[in-house]
């Protein structure tokens, strides 16, 4: 008798998350391709130091590496210490000399106009839902120097990437910020949580939520 197949693709919650990260990416290439974006690419973004374009740009990469990573990653290998998690990813992140850098890579990427960027997003989003759907629930990539964590943990740091900037896009020209579902800003609150509880400690989160006669530092924002 012939041993049955085990189901190697994604959990129900695998897919939840990716496809979160599906629709956030897909509201971004509609953005993108909009008019008032062509109109003001040149003009500064909400962003201190760069233009829409750029803004835009970097958006689209930011969303594009999960891909990227994805990749570059031996779908066989395996870390040598704990995985990263969505908020000891961003807690390593927080003082990198990478962002100065990122904001010279998007002002060059910008130059390619938003119908070039605006098809890129569309790529990326259209290249996640058919990876995404064959890659097991438990695939790891590795990112920040190497370092391992989940596809899906990685998932997650793009809502934040993504979901924050398509907001961030949105405010520099003057637009609705597009509907999106609200799972995704809750797994973003989750992990910018997450970080203040690392950074801070649990009480200094608790008083900057409900007690602002003895808060003492300042929480939030947390990069």
């Amino acid at each position: 008798m012939t041993a049955p197949q085990l189901d190697t693709g994604p959990t129900v919650e695998s897919r939840r998350v990716r496809g979160l990260v599906i629709e956030a990416v897909e509201a971004a290439g509609t953005l993108i391709a909009s008019e008032d974006v062509a109109a003001r690419w040149d003009e500064p973004s909400a962003l201190a130091g760069m233009s829409v374009g750029a803004l835009a740009a970097h958006l689209v990469r930011a969303a594009g590496a999960v891909l990227a990573y994805l990749d570059r990653t031996d779908p066989a290998a395996r870390p040598d210490g704990a995985l990263l998690t969505p908020v000891t990813y961003f807690h390593a992140a927080i003082d990198s000399p990478i962002h100065e850098r990122i904001k010279e890579v998007s002002a060059t990427e910008a130059v390619a106009g938003p119908g070039e960027l605006a098809a890129r997003c569309a790529q990326v989003a259209a290249s996640m839902r058919t990876r995404f759907a064959q890659e097991p629930s438990d695939r790891l990539l590795a990112a920040l120097g190497g370092r391992m964590l989940s596809l899906d943990d990685f998932c997650r740091t793009r809502l934040i990437e993504v979901l924050l900037h398509l907001d961030d896009l949105a405010d520099s020209v003057g637009l609705p910020r597009p509907q999106t579902s609200a799972e995704g800003p809750a797994i973003v609150i989750e992990i910018l949580t997450g970080i203040a509880r690392m950074l801070h400690g649990d009480w200094a989160v608790l008083h900057a939520l409900a007690r602002e006669e003895r808060r003492t530092i300042d929480v939030f924002p947390v990069f």
